[in-house]
């Protein structure tokens, strides 16, 4: 006989701060494939302190899909704060955040959603990332490269959409509420051992002009969560672990 599938099912979260040009078009392209490829699923939406029509289009998906929940913040929290909100909140047992701004090919998005349940964690990988603007790609690359000699795991990427099993992710203190939050995360969580499949995804085309990614804040944020998780003490006691957790190395 043979075994049953175990069901795919995912808490998606889709940050976004003054993205009312982009926003439709990222939830229109994560609904089908979510209808189409999961078993089941929800969608926050966070509204991280918008000014423009945010809010309202995130509102008006809302009103057409009851797995669609919205959470407004009054003002900027950070993309940290938002994917927190999501995670104390999912009653699934995977969790993935998607870019608000329209970021990645709905392709990559498909890949990602059917690599769900593969391993313990599903990291995605942006492999068109020379496509980007110069500043962007090398920015990129070296950061990758930093952390892999600083942490050994020798991942294709640390930034791009990542599946995180909700339970273990729930157990681990991520000091980071910005762009450094998903980079805490999962070195964490790779640090307990987990196991992990990689999987390509590709960048839409980058419109002109200046990226929030670029901004001194971001560069002192990452510093700072790089420099937080090679002081503090890796989670490996074994009691800090969720009892029903295969301890196999990652992969």
């Amino acid at each position: 006989m043979t075994p049953s599938r175990a069901a795919k099912r995912l808490t998606i979260v889709i940050p976004a701060l003054n993205e009312q040009d982009k926003i439709a078009d990222t939830i229109d392209g994560v609904l089908p494939l979510a209808r189409d490829l999961l078993d089941d699923f929800e969608i926050f939406l966070i509204d991280d302190g918008s000014t423009d029509a945010t809010g309202a289009i995130m509102d008006e998906f809302a009103a057409g899909e009851p797995r669609v929940i919205v959470h407004h913040n009054a003002e900027r929290r950070g993309v940290g704060a938002g994917f927190e909100y999501a995670l104390s909140r999912a009653k699934f047992d995977a969790i993935t955040l998607i870019p608000g701004d329209h970021a990645f090919q709905n392709e990559g998005i498909a890949r990602m959603f059917k690599a769900v349940g593969a391993a313990d964690l599903v990291i995605t990988y942006r492999d068109n990332q020379s496509d980007r603007s110069v500043n962007r790609s090398l920015q990129s690359h070296s950061l990758r490269f930093i952390l892999n000699c600083l942490f050994g795991f020798w991942l294709s990427d640390y930034h791009s959409m990542i599946v995180y099993p909700v339970k273990w992710l729930r157990q681990i203190a991520v000091k980071a509420d910005g762009y450094g939050y998903q980079i805490c995360a999962l070195i964490s969580l790779l640090q307990l051992g987990l196991t992990y499949v990689q999987v390509p995804v590709s960048l839409n085309a980058e419109l002109k002009g200046s990226s929030r990614a670029l901004r001194l804040r971001t560069y002192l944020e990452l510093g700072g969560t790089i420099l937080s998780l090679l002081r503090r003490v890796p989670i490996r006691n074994v009691s800090q672990i969720p009892a029903d957790a295969e301890r196999t190395p990652a992969r």
